[in-house]
């Protein structure tokens, strides 16, 4: 979700749909229609990992150093998350914690403008050579990249870690979450197999784009480095 796309709850022909209207890259106005029951399942693929991915991410990104706007509704996407995915996951009809995570999706949609980083590098990396979902590869490449910018980031990551958890450690925050929902802590955990680490590493440093907007400067030994230790 992004400032140019609208979400919306819907009845048709008595069924409740949640519905995602956007433009393409043409200007096209397209619609996506999700019945609300599929959103359990949309859950358990992480897709909730992905905007939070896009806040935590989008907080320190560097492709703007400087952006109080963007950091704003980053961090406040952070503490929706922090509070109403539980609750959503343990009840899918809790249309309140519904509407945080939509405005946290909504809100880290607009704030990753001030970019991205290794945590995506990585999930794109994984999803497209591993066939995982987008959120499920965003969650585990997010813990590397918090492990990645812990001290270049100390300060950004414990207000990141007060609003989400409550701690002084993002990566504690993280790894709790993480275990309440049943997610991966680590890249075996997808099923991938060792072997596929040196070619994740690979596709993740060649992802220029998000790496050069990463706030610790990284290099392929690095980045590999990061990856084996998060397998």
């Amino acid at each position: 979700m992004n400032k140019k796309a609208i979400l919306e709850r819907v009845i048709k022909d008595d069924v409740k749909f949640i519905s995602f209207q956007f433009s393409d890259v043409t200007g096209k106005v397209k619609s996506v229609d999700m019945p609300v029951e599929q959103l359990e399942d949309a859950l358990d693929n992480g897709i909730w990992f992905d905007a939070l991915a896009h806040c935590v991410e989008g907080y320190v990104g560097m492709a703007s150093d400087y952006h109080p706007y963007y950091e704003a509704l980053a961090l406040y996407g952070v503490k929706l998350i922090g509070r109403s995915l539980f609750k959503a996951y343990e009840n899918g009809d809790n249309i309140e914690a519904r509407r945080d995570l939509s405005m946290a999706a909504a809100f880290g949609g607009i704030s990753f403008t001030k970019g991205l980083g290794l945590g995506h590098a990585i999930g794109h990396a994984i999803g497209s050579y591993h066939h995982i979902s987008h959120g499920s590869s965003c969650a585990i490449g997010l813990l590397i990249f918090v492990r990645a910018n812990r001290v270049k980031c100390e300060d950004q990551f414990e207000d990141l870690a007060w609003a989400l958890g409550r701690t002084d450690n993002l990566e504690k925050s993280l790894e709790n979450l993480y275990s309440k929902l049943n997610m991966p802590l680590r890249i075996r955990d997808l099923g991938i197999p060792k072997n596929a680490v040196n070619e994740i590493a690979y596709e993740t440093y060649i992802n220029a784009v998000n790496l050069a907007a990463n706030p610790t400067p990284l290099n392929e030994k690095q980045v590999l480095k990061l990856i084996q230790e998060g397998y």
